[in-house]
């Protein structure tokens, strides 16, 4: 029975063995594909560049990038998924302006105190949102009719304690009445 027990402990551990093996050997392999992927995608943005070029270069106008529309397929007259989607990485990674404008917006939010960067985040959301500025501008509003209104009671107050034909001089304290 011991014998039994050992042989398939030992079929089992081979398998496991030959089991991981295959698993290495499938990393290795994703590994490898993906950086496969990579070179090929960016082998295609490079290629859907010179193809932009050809076209513009056939066509003998200058276009600008951004009022372009898409490239048409010479052969079918439309536009096809793949080239809108290369279309969409090369405009992206031609554009170097917007890459250095990130990159120094990135550097100065770095550089930002933690209370400047909590005044930054709230602004960008109230801006950024259009419920909370219409929160924020109803707020601000009803602050406002608090203190005017505030303000206009504690004039009439002060009006009614002191008379309409009385004038407030320096050795007269007055007390106002306080609201009930």
């Amino acid at each position: 029975m011991l014998n039994v027990i050992i042989n398939q402990r030992d079929r089992f551990r081979a398998r496991l063995r030959d089991t991981e093996e295959e698993v290495r050997r499938l990393k290795e392999k994703i590994g490898v594909l993906t950086v496969e992927l990579e070179k090929t995608k960016a082998d295609n943005v490079k290629l859907y560049g010179k193809i932009r070029y050809v076209q513009d270069y056939n066509s003998e106008k200058v276009v600008s990038r951004g009022s372009k529309k898409y490239a048409e397929d010479i052969e079918s007259g439309f536009t096809s998924d793949v080239e809108s989607k290369y279309k969409k990485i090369y405009e992206d990674d031609i554009n170097p302006f917007a890459a250095f404008s990130k990159k120094e917006r990135d550097q100065r939010y770095k550089e930002l105190g933690f209370r400047d960067r909590i005044t930054l985040s709230s602004g960008r959301f109230l801006l950024g949102n259009k419920y909370a500025r219409t929160f924020a501008f109803f707020y601000t509003i009803g602050l406002h009719v608090l203190v005017f209104s505030c303000l206009y009671r504690m004039s009439a107050l002060s009006y009614l304690s002191n008379g309409p034909d009385e004038t407030l001089t320096g050795d007269k304290i007055l007390n106002l009445p306080h609201a009930l």
